[in-house]
């Protein structure tokens, strides 16, 4: 495992594929490539879900199944990982989430890929940032 999906790029991936960059589709879709997703990433999408700002296709359980291919493994969210978030140097968000994911990626000693500008600059992890393209509409 190389790579660590950030909840923008798997959204993405799963509902708006075309505002992906083509290197991203092709890390996506690289049957080779084990990526990792932290579940706390799920948890995200499903209240996300029930507040009426993630309108799904599906019923939510039948749509983490198709949104979590087999290519993709849910990392734990572990005593480690909350250790590790609350540890960050230079951290540049005050955002629990933004903290978990990136701490997931620090223990895992995964590359981090994200849309998040906030992050893209942090250099106490691996961080490959992506600019999504627009959606046409």
């Amino acid at each position: 495992m190389e790579y660590l999906l950030d909840t923008s790029i798997w959204l993405r991936g799963a509902l708006f594929a075309p505002t992906l960059p083509e290197e991203v589709h092709g890390i996506l879709g690289d049957p080779d490539a084990i990526l990792g997703l932290s579940v706390y990433r799920l948890w995200e999408a499903a209240k996300k879900h029930q507040k009426g700002k993630l309108p799904l296709p599906m019923d939510l359980a039948a749509w983490f199944k198709s949104a979590v291919p087999q290519n993709v493994r849910v990392l734990p969210l572990t005593p480690e990982i909350i250790v590790e978030s609350t540890r960050l140097p230079d951290f540049p968000v005050n955002d629990p989430d933004d903290e978990i994911i990136m701490a997931t990626a620090r223990v895992h000693k995964l590359t981090l890929l994200t849309t998040d500008t906030e992050l893209k600059g942090y250099r106490h992890a691996r961080v490959r940032y992506f600019k999504p393209k627009q959606e046409k509409g």
